[in-house]
């Protein structure tokens, strides 16, 4: 073959070349390389019920056509917008960063025989997602996951893992909704509208009245009121709306409950601030009727609860000869 030919063949072999690189190809989507990819993925709409389990306790919440997202259970309160927004995004798929192994072995190893926490997610249509999360890996970046029908071992990212959990350590109840965290309250006070009986806590952690020489309180009295400082144990709404105060003596309560409080860890506010103005005790004896300031609910409060906090008022905890006004 002379030297032309050689040339034109070779000419003729980049043209297809070319073609097949530029035409042929075209269309096709580029790859990316990338060892991200969803530990699970579902549409945000298809939840009807969220359900968070940690080693301290357990948080449910239940979607209400029309009305939003709930504190699943009866008489519970709506969530908190403000800390609910996104949530449902988040918790619609997480990125799993890799999968270390296609066989799950010895539980144990990564804290998922007895995981760190749990997700259920009730869809529609029947359907179920568990997935659980167990130790964080050792440099502290992700969780190692897996979930229930899957034998793969995962490792999420640690961030996704927190968001989950804080909504079962950190509850987003309304502000108004007196169920929180009691080492975040600040200051308490009872009054009756003539008179007030108040306390705040120091620096130290400890209690004392409020009054301008922080005089002590008698410890044994106070020692019946810190398992209470995180609200009614069976605080509930009974109705939505309150069809008329005079019938549950709200018109001229009974007293006040007042409650200063920090806000959400990551919430950068001014300190967060509840009235509980509490009325009449319902028929059986067992409750007070109550509403929270600024709110149309109509609650009811623990009567034991209630009346501790109302003996605080009647009967002040005073250390004897400690100034108390």
């Amino acid at each position: 073959m002379n030297t032309r030919a050689t040339a034109t063949l070779l000419a003729i072999l980049a043209i297809i070349a070319g073609l097949w690189f530029f035409v042929i190809k075209e269309g096709e989507e580029p790859r990316e390389v990338s060892d991200a990819f969803w530990f699970y993925k579902i549409e945000e709409e298809d939840m009807e019920l969220i359900s968070i389990r940690t080693e301290t306790g357990q948080q449910t919440f239940a979607y209400r056509e029309g009305l939003g997202w709930y504190f699943a259970g009866a008489q519970q309160p709506h969530v908190d917008s403000a800390r609910w927004g996104g949530v449902t995004l988040v918790l619609s798929g997480p990125r799993a960063r890799r999968v270390l192994t296609e066989e799950l072995g010895d539980l144990n190893t990564y804290g998922l025989e007895t995981p760190s926490t749990v997700l259920e997610l009730t869809l529609r249509g029947d359907r179920v997602l568990i997935m659980k999360l167990g130790n964080l890996t050792p440099d502290g970046t992700g969780y190692y996951a897996n979930q229930d029908g899957d034998s793969n071992l995962y490792v999420i990212e640690s961030v996704w893992g927190q968001v989950l959990r804080r909504l079962a350590f950190e509850p987003p109840y309304p502000q108004w909704f007196y169920k929180f965290d009691p080492a975040r309250v600040l200051y308490l006070g009872v009054t009756n509208g003539t008179e007030t009986s108040d306390f705040v806590k120091d620096g130290a952690n400890n209690w004392r009245f409020a009054n301008a020489e922080r005089s002590p309180i008698d410890a044994l009295r106070w020692a019946e009121v810190v398992p209470l400082l995180d609200g009614p144990p069976s605080l509930g709404i009974l109705q939505e709306r309150i069809d008329d105060l005079a019938n549950y003596g709200l018109i001229e309560p009974r007293s006040t409950v007042i409650v200063e409080y920090l806000p959400p860890q990551g919430i950068e506010d001014a300190n967060w601030e509840l009235l509980l103005e509490v009325g009449s005790q319902t028929p059986d004896g067992s409750a007070y009727y109550a509403k929270a300031v600024g709110q149309p609910a109509l609650l009811t409060v623990d009567a034991s609860w209630y009346e501790t906090m109302e003996r605080l008022l009647n009967e002040p905890p005073v250390v004897e000869g400690a100034p108390v006004s």
